[in-house]
């Protein structure tokens, strides 16, 4: 193959593996702010708690998702 061509090819696979890693953080961080809205809400409806302890074990509680 010429120098150009897998250059060009180079070029796009860099530009293709950097986009896909954009788009599964940029995913990764809606569900874990959603987990938190969610875990959040759960605690305040069903203990009645504060936002501020509702919101610190909504955290905890989605920690994995980081």
């Amino acid at each position: 193959m010429k120098k150009s061509t897998l250059l060009a090819l180079a070029l796009a696979s860099a530009f293709v593996l950097t986009s896909c890693g954009a788009e599964n953080s940029d995913d990764k961080a809606a569900t874990y702010s959603k987990c938190l809205e969610t875990e959040a809400a759960k605690l305040l409806d069903e203990t009645g708690s504060n936002a501020d302890y509702a919101n610190e074990m909504a955290a905890k509680a989605c920690e994995a998702l980081k």
